[in-house]
């Protein structure tokens, strides 16, 4: 983890765009602790049998078969 004051911080923007995925940054006023700064890093991808597990755990049952070509032209419309 990276320390810098609130000065540094707001003046290198680049600080911040330079960090990798996890990595954070601790700024700090007058000494004491301002905020922390954390990129995030990307989510995992999941596989097909993974999203349909989950949609199965969120909405047990059966669910209906839904057109979405259909619905898409009816908001379109």
């Amino acid at each position: 983890m990276k320390t810098v004051t609130k000065r540094e911080f707001y003046r290198t923007p680049a600080l911040v765009r330079s960090l990798k995925a996890g990595q954070s940054v601790l700024v700090t006023d007058q000494g004491e602790t301002s905020f922390l700064v954390l990129k995030p890093g990307r989510p995992p991808h999941k596989t097909t049998a993974e999203l349909a597990a989950e949609a199965e755990r969120l909405l047990p049952g059966r669910r209906r078969r839904v057109n979405a070509v259909k619905l898409l032209r009816n908001l379109r419309a």
